[in-house]
């Protein structure tokens, strides 16, 4: 089958090169449209990024790294682009994921880590950087995947309607919690660990909204489950290094809402990659995130009819 943006991609590289001195070979998917490639030359590797420009904003991803790095967070340096075709040569931060290096001996020193840089990400000042906001259109569009895809299409009309007031309190919490720099997908697949540290990738959604937003990714992850005890710990130990001026059970409940915010989202986002795109192997990752709604259903009365319609 020809592939004619890897074949766009091979040319716009050798051009860039001056030769065909390299190999290229596929390194990632994720959940858009961009791909990515690790090309080797000179015994040197790179990244390069296929992301077609009818779909993808590319102009947005230099943006925000060059914003990252700006303000000493590691985000991949741009070796070259090309926006109009939708191709980027990035450098190679190697295979070794956050997620891949976990295990029970290093989890809570890596997470805090990880909480080290977000409050760094959250101190970007954003003024100027034209970033549009997490607002009630865009935190309840969100939440209408969950009855545009993941819901039986029979779903009763009285349960659409307690939805849509579900999706109301939840709105108000994002909104009324304090606006930060957002990543908008800051979990443990989106880190990696390379020899100068954690480095940030993803990262091209970035958005002004919930300062809980990218906690509750990282802590109430929809590919891998921490323990109660340790996101506890981690709750804790971000409200004291992020300098939190308002009690910490108000704080827990913005975190736990905006969670179910989010993870209302991802079960449909989930269900739509694998209905439209093809993309099944997320369906995998729906127990999980329906547990972590079924939770909070559990713990706050106002959330319980989610029981019977999840």
């Amino acid at each position: 089958m020809i592939d004619q943006r890897l074949d766009l991609l091979t040319d716009w590289l050798s051009y860039f090169f001056d030769d065909e001195n390299f190999v290229i070979t596929s390194a990632s998917d994720d959940a858009s449209f961009r791909r990515y490639f690790r090309v080797e030359r000179n015994n040197n590797t790179f990244i390069a990024m296929d992301a077609p420009p009818e779909k993808e904003d590319s102009a947005t991803f230099v943006k925000i790294a060059t914003l990252l790095s700006a303000n000493n967070l590691h985000a991949p340096k741009i070796i070259t682009s090309d926006l109009a075709q939708g191709f980027l040569l990035l450098e190679d931060l190697g295979n070794t994921t956050f997620l891949q290096t976990l295990n029970k001996d290093n989890c809570i020193n890596l997470y805090k880590k990880a909480i080290n840089a977000l409050v760094k990400i959250q101190k970007i000042d954003y003024e100027n950087n034209d970033l549009p906001y997490y607002d009630d259109a865009v935190l309840k569009g969100e939440m209408q995947l969950l009855i545009d895809w993941y819901l039986p299409k029979d779903t009763s009309d009285n349960h659409k309607q307690q939805l849509l007031s579900v999706f109301d309190t939840l709105s108000n919490n994002a909104l009324n919690s304090l606006q930060v720099f957002v990543h908008r997908d800051y979990h443990a697949r989106n880190l990696m660990l390379t020899e100068n540290g954690l480095a940030i990738i993803d990262f091209q959604d970035a958005i002004i909204g919930s300062n809980t937003y990218d906690l509750c990714s990282l802590l109430k992850d929809a590919y891998l489950e921490l323990s109660a005890n340790d996101i506890q710990t981690l709750l804790n130990y971000y409200y004291t290094q992020a300098s939190i001026d308002i009690e910490f059970s108000q704080f827990e409940e913005q975190f736990e809402l905006m969670g179910l915010q989010r993870h209302l989202k991802i079960l449909g986002i989930f269900k739509r990659l694998s209905m439209r795109d093809g993309k099944h192997q997320y369906l995998n990752d729906l127990p999980l995130v329906k547990k972590y709604a079924l939770q909070i259903a559990d713990k706050y009365p106002e959330f319980s009819v989610l029981k019977d319609i999840l």
